[in-house]
């Protein structure tokens, strides 16, 4: 009995950048927010306010199928579609941009976090 290495076939893991307006005074319960559906997608990378406190950005990386699903997640909540979350919170996401999708060589995260 000869044993062979049969490779495995990974999931491609692909990378985006985003960003997205919320008001000045957007409280860290929006972050936790994105943070909870992304780990529910197993989605990885990080969300943070940009410096001048009325956008918020990072990165999404994840499988085509993960992401896809977040990005229609955050469109839907910028929307004020009825997604079962709170309205104040639902409310607070504007206008969300996505940079194309870049395959990754392997991942760059092991986890989504909010900085």
């Amino acid at each position: 009995m000869s044993l062979e290495l049969v490779p495995r076939s990974e999931p491609q893991i692909y990378l985006l950048a985003y960003e997205m307006s919320v008001p000045e005074d957007s409280d860290e319960a929006l972050l936790s927010v994105v943070a909870h559906k992304a780990a529910e997608l197993k989605v990885c990378g990080y969300i943070a306010h940009t410096h001048c406190g009325r956008k918020v950005g990072g990165e999404l990386e994840g499988t085509e199928t993960g992401l896809q699903m977040m990005v229609e997640w955050m469109r839907a909540r910028s929307h004020g579609n009825d997604l079962g979350d709170g309205e104040k919170i639902k409310s607070q996401m504007k206008e969300p941009r996505f940079s194309k999708w870049k395959l990754q060589s392997g991942a760059k995260y092991d986890v989504f976090f909010c900085c």
